[in-house]
């Protein structure tokens, strides 16, 4: 008579016999997956830091395009010498010369800004210029702001993380047509984080131009010359 033992087959404890397939990561599989997902990760910030630089670069643009499209149209509205003169803009340079930039393109006050002396801003439909550095001061708060109506060469106008500049150059009147050209550039500067060599912020400078021809009696024309 056969035992009843002996006719029972052998069992193996769950997930641990020969016919188991389960298997785990080995520490080395884990080590390329994490480095795997940190470059991506890398990658990943990279384009958003670049993406957000371009959107910054034209915001910047686009108020340089603002400010020289203001002044040409403000030529428009000038004065013009009486027929039989020289048929000028009435108080328009024939040289080369900085130019205040328009109040009406100032950027508005930020109370999370610090600002220094010279710098202006827009608040509540009125222009002010800082008189005192500082951060988080209202305008019109006389010890920091002064009121103003109109601005200088000698403020500072920040906008999007850059400062602006604008120049205007006039060329003497065309001997025939009496057409004189009217060019306008905007300069502007923006520090970065980076540094160089000797440890100092890296700026970099970008310059936008434009320009407008004036005939005579105020007329705005535009002609080709062969």
């Amino acid at each position: 008579m056969r035992s009843p033992l002996s006719s029972s087959p052998l069992r193996h404890p769950a997930g641990c016999g020969p016919e188991s397939t389960e298997r785990g990561f080995t520490i080395v599989e884990v080590m390329v997956a994490a480095t795997i997902l940190v470059v991506g990760f890398i990658g990943l910030i990279e384009a958003v830091k670049v993406t957000s630089d371009m959107m910054d670069h034209a915001r910047r643009q686009t108020y340089s395009t603002q400010i020289i499209n203001h002044e040409i149209e403000a030529l428009r509205f000038l004065s013009w010498d009486v027929p039989g003169s020289t048929n000028d803009i009435v108080g328009l340079p024939t040289a080369s010369t900085a130019v205040a930039i328009d109040p009406q393109l100032w950027p508005n006050w930020s109370s999370t800004a610090t600002y220094v002396a010279n710098q202006v801003i827009a608040y509540n439909d009125a222009w002010y210029r800082c008189i005192l550095a500082h951060s988080g001061q209202t305008p019109p708060n006389g010890t920091y702001w002064t009121s103003i109506t109109t601005g200088a060469t000698t403020d500072i106008v920040s906008f999007s993380g850059a400062t602006y500049t604008l120049a205007r150059t006039v060329t003497n009147p065309d001997p025939v047509t009496n057409i004189r050209e009217v060019n306008f550039t905007v300069t502007w500067v923006v520090k970065t984080s980076r540094r160089d060599a000797s440890n100092n912020p890296l700026t970099f400078t970008y310059r936008r131009s434009n320009s407008a021809w004036f005939g005579k009696y105020g007329l705005n024309l535009s002609y080709q010359r062969q």
